[in-house]
């Protein structure tokens, strides 16, 4: 366990929440000081949008609940690597600091369909960059994706 497990771990239990409810397994979070400020799930079952991934809805709901300034001062925690739209989303609402649990990588193998390309390999290229910390509890992460895209033994 690290620093940063405990939220990690939070937004696990909020993704296997969203899945009990018949969205995609993908949560988001964010926190400044510990503190959490704002939870979101996947919604693009329900919304019928393949736009409102977990990360894209906090951002979209952080947006217009803080400043610049105050979401510089803050970490995203999200139970699976960003992908390249959401990265996007993340730098451009200035949120600093983004904690994943699984890989993007892993998830591919596991759920199929990516854009290949990591959230460290967007944010080396932005200015200012963005600090990427993951995976952590990478295998419970894992376990809730591989409830919901099972694969034979």
């Amino acid at each position: 366990m690290n620093e940063y497990s405990s939220l990690l771990i939070r937004s696990i239990e909020l993704a296997r929440r969203e899945a009990n409810q018949g969205q995609l397994p993908f949560s988001a979070l964010l926190a400044r000081k510990g503190n959490v400020l704002i939870e979101a799930g996947n919604t693009s079952v329900t919304d019928g949008d393949v736009t409102r991934h977990s990360v894209m809805n906090l951002v979209s709901r952080a947006h217009q609940q803080f400043s610049l300034d105050e979401l510089k001062q803050c970490t995203l925690f999200t139970n699976s690597e960003p992908c390249a739209m959401c990265s996007g989303a993340i730098y451009w609402a200035g949120i600093s600091r983004v904690v994943f649990g699984c890989s993007g990588k892993a998830l591919q193998q596991i759920a199929g369909q990516a854009i290949d390309v990591s959230c460290r390999d967007i944010f080396k290229h932005c200015h200012p960059t963005i600090d990427v910390i993951g995976p952590i509890e990478e295998e419970l992460a894992l376990e809730l994706i591989m409830e919901f895209w099972p694969h034979p033994s």
